[in-house]
């Protein structure tokens, strides 16, 4: 499996499937936060992430990756970041209604 392949099946299938779950319930405020938390992402993890492939503390084999590099990583991990980033903020928004979670997520009525 490549590592494009690992982001549909794992990352890009769940988000869609929880985009189409909870169409009705996802608000201009969760885009703008959600665009925010990916933008942290990228900013937080590209200098250690491209510093620790410089290093070679990691690696990516060429058979896994596609041939889009951007500094030290293929753009497949700059996918992983948002991808990752999404999926997070939308399993919040579902979690939301989970009345055991009130306390911790702001419910929407």
């Amino acid at each position: 499996m490549t590592y494009g392949q690992f982001l549909c099946v794992f990352l890009l299938i769940p988000i869609v499937v929880l985009l189409v779950a909870l169409r009705a319930r996802i608000r201009r405020h969760h885009g703008i936060a959600c665009g925010l938390v990916c933008l942290l992402a990228f900013v937080y993890t590209t200098p250690w992430d491209n510093y620790a492939a410089y290093k070679k503390l990691w690696t990516f084999a060429p058979n896994f990756v596609g041939t889009i590099w951007l500094g030290y990583l293929p753009l497949e991990e700059y996918l992983f970041y948002f991808a990752e980033a999404v999926f997070v903020c939308l399993t919040l928004i579902a979690l939301s209604r989970v009345p055991a979670l009130a306390p911790l997520v702001d419910r929407e009525g």
